[in-house]
């Protein structure tokens, strides 16, 4: 329950941590062929590397739900925003000193805290479209393709104006620690039930039901198709552009196309989906998801490819941790679980398309998410909303 919410700052705030996300992690997907390069690692190594962030993510999304309960979204929100800027500052001259051990461990530091924050806003954003009358998951998902895309455009600025990394990434921590801790004062106080040793029972029994329903598992399953895509166009594309003669800076252009799609899609994408229903707006996104990977696989229409791509891949997940919340009672597990599920998946698809990547080029990888978007297309019945009881 929330008492006296102020929809206009909570949706603010919460939209802002989306975006602080976004922004950081787009800086560090950009300038992902220097850091390849710096650290002097192959195609398969960077694939291992990339496992890294959600390894952390894994790791952090196991306490989430019992931290944010116990501790509340304002604390936890400021806990993690101060722990990934510290280790993102640190990582700019780790990775130009060539120490590929440290970077590592500098990766796994943040994705710890990050996935927390996956949680939270998501949660939040939960709680304040449930509270408004209007549906603000899009638009609140929409601010991650904001970050992302001023991300990949500041990341192009400066690499055409040779900033080293180290001065790159601790100007960008800086600027999402900052507005990421005061957005989370913005989170309305929450009313939770007393910390009983009966509640904690409950929780516990909660948390271990939704992983055996037969509806949570599939739409699990459709959540983590559009993540992988998303993850592999993060990763990849830059890489997969510099390979096939792109500069960095127009690598990094390319890639805040995609996103500039994917932020259009999704803030307007509230309009798509209360006239076509959430099912219809999952499977047309699948689909058009799986021509845009094709299209950029096996075209040289780069940006054709990147922008169906993107255009397809907006509103697939936000629909998911929708769907995990038609029941209010069940949303913060639910949605505890499909942020486990990403995380868990996330550690695949770096390595995957990385061994595949170097054994048969990075363009032949992408045929894994592809394949994966085919799947999600023929499970996105599952998004239809459910009867609570």
């Amino acid at each position: 329950m929330t008492a006296n919410p102020r929809i206009g700052l909570w949706f603010a705030g919460t939209s802002a941590i989306f975006f602080t996300r976004a922004f950081l992690f787009s800086t560090w997907v950009s300038r992902g062929p220097e850091v390849q390069e710096a650290l002097g690692i192959n195609t398969a190594q960077m694939g291992l590397l990339s496992m890294l962030f959600p390894a952390g993510g894994l790791a952090g999304i196991l306490f989430a739900n019992s931290l944010v309960h116990r501790y509340g979204s304002k604390l936890i929100n400021t806990a993690t925003f101060v722990l990934v800027s510290v280790g993102f500052i640190a990582l700019g001259p780790v990775v130009e000193s060539g120490n590929f051990f440290v970077a590592c461990i500098c990766l796994f530091v943040m994705g710890l805290p990050m996935s927390i924050s996956d949680y939270i806003g998501n949660l939040e954003a939960s709680g304040v479209n449930a509270a408004s009358k209007r549906a603000l998951f899009p638009a609140i998902h929409g601010l991650f393709g904001v970050g992302m895309l001023l991300g990949a455009s500041v990341a192009s600025f400066l690499i055409e104006q040779n900033i080293s990394l180290s001065t790159s990434f601790i100007a960008v921590a800086i600027f999402v620690g900052v507005v990421s801790v005061l957005a989370g004062f913005t989170f309305p106080k929450h009313v939770e039930p007393e910390i009983t040793a009966e509640v904690k029972a409950i929780n516990r029994k909660l948390s271990v039901k939704v992983w055996t329903e037969k509806r949570s598992l599939l739409l699990a399953v459709v959540g983590i198709s559009f993540i992988i895509a998303e993850t592999s166009a993060g990763t990849w594309v830059p890489i997969a552009l510099t390979k096939s003669g792109f500069s960095g800076a127009e690598a990094a252009s390319a890639f805040g196309v995609f996103w500039i799609v994917i932020t259009f899609a999704r803030l307007f994408g509230g309009y798509v989906v209360d006239f076509v229903g959430r099912f219809a707006t999952v499977l047309i996104s699948a689909l058009t998801t799986a021509i845009g990977m094709f299209i950029f696989i096996t075209t040289g229409l780069p940006y054709v490819g990147l922008i169906l791509w993107g255009l397809g891949m907006a509103l697939g997940f936000p629909m998911v941790v929708s769907s995990m919340s038609d029941d209010v009672k069940l949303a913060a597990p639910r949605v505890n679980m499909i942020i486990t599920v990403v995380y868990i998946g996330s550690l695949s698809v770096g390595p995957a398309l990385g061994a595949l990547g170097q054994a048969a080029g990075i363009y032949v990888a992408f045929a894994i998410p592809l394949v994966i978007m085919l799947i999600a297309a023929a499970l996105s019945r599952i998004t239809k909303p459910a009867v609570t009881k």
